[in-house]
């Protein structure tokens, strides 16, 4: 059975990109010596996936104290605000790609292996030099390497193996263009879900449980998962306050989707999925933050949310004009 979460970041700012993202491993369940195997465990509408946190105890922690060689994995707004914030979300990342034999060098080479391959790296200036950034920026390899070997040794004894990962970075000029096509933002998070979803139940086969981290105010999917699943026979389960949970029945195996509020902190998968979108979003924000502090020396860098993007935009505006931007290309419509 191969067990996802997907989440994202960076759906509020005004400044910077959105990404969105998934995290998947397989996961072998412990029977008896000589018992028979099912060839398709069973998803049953409310049982819940297995817990990866206990499965890679010895390899990986949930919380900030704790043995630092095993990678912290959970929540990135849980990880971000720490003195070593980025640094940790690295090593998780990279470490588990690690695990699966992936080692991108480059910024661009960590989103194509994430299987996106048309990201416009000329597109915008503040991030045109980003493609050949180095992975990792803050962590050495050496570290990477270390805690892989771990997530490989404790996933053997666990039964849990890192499958892959997907994600889509968006720039604000094509984030400004969808929104201005669909106008709604909540529909473009879904355009970037329904693309994921099948790029991970393309590269797999067999049952697949999905948690995914609720996306704003939607509670009900049916209609998103029918435009990723065309044709495909699609149940509800359940659709709750804070929960809703659908099963589709593929060619490639069972799908069970599990859309939760604070999904983060109860699938493994999915707050891996956060740190890995984070962890994007971040080394993205840099190439923006160090462009314009090359043309404006002493400014103070943005994280693009909220009252702090005003204050950053007040300062470069005045700018734009000798730079050659234009302010509909740097500032998020929504």
């Amino acid at each position: 059975m191969i067990v996802a979460g997907f989440d994202e970041a960076g759906y509020g700012p005004k400044l910077g990109p959105l990404t969105v993202g998934f995290t998947a491993f397989e996961v072998t369940p412990p029977h008896a010596p000589g018992a028979k195997v099912k060839a398709e465990p069973e998803l049953s509408p409310l049982g819940d996936a297995p817990c990866l946190w206990k499965k890679l105890g010895s390899s990986v922690r949930r919380e900030r104290a704790g043995d630092p060689n095993r990678v912290w994995v959970a929540d990135s707004k849980e990880i971000k605000p720490q003195k070593d914030g980025i640094r940790q979300l690295e090593l998780g990342v990279l470490a588990f790609l690690a695990s699966a034999g992936l080692h991108p060098r480059t910024l661009g080479d960590l989103v194509a292996t994430l299987g996106q391959t048309d990201f416009a790296w000329g597109g915008l200036p503040w991030y045109g030099a980003l493609q050949e950034a180095g992975v990792p920026g803050q962590a050495w390899a050496g570290e990477v390497a270390t805690r892989a070997a771990r997530l490989t040794e404790a996933g053997k004894t666990g039964g849990v193996r890192f499958v892959c990962a997907g994600a889509r970075v968006v720039d604000e000029e094509r984030f400004n263009a969808r929104i201005e096509a669909t106008q709604n933002k909540a529909a473009v998070l879904g355009e970037l879900f329904i693309d994921l979803v099948k790029q991970l139940r393309n590269g797999t086969e067999g049952p697949l449980d999905v948690v995914v981290d609720r996306h704003g105010g939607r509670a009900t999917y049916t209609r998103m998962l029918g435009k990723a699943f065309p044709r495909t026979a699609i149940e509800i389960d359940l659709e709750e306050a804070e929960v809703s949970r659908y099963r589709v029945k593929h060619k490639r195996g069972l799908i069970r989707l599990t859309f939760k509020v604070e999904a983060e902190t109860t699938s493994l998968p999915t707050a891996l999925a956060s740190m890995t979108c984070k962890y994007l979003r971040e080394r993205f924000m840099d190439g923006l933050n160090a462009w314009f502090q090359g043309h404006m020396p002493g400014l103070k860098g943005t994280a693009g949310y909220a009252q702090d993007a005003t204050r950053f935009l007040a300062e470069v505006e005045p700018l734009l004009p000798g730079l050659g931007v234009a302010r509909d290309v740097l500032v998020r419509a929504r």
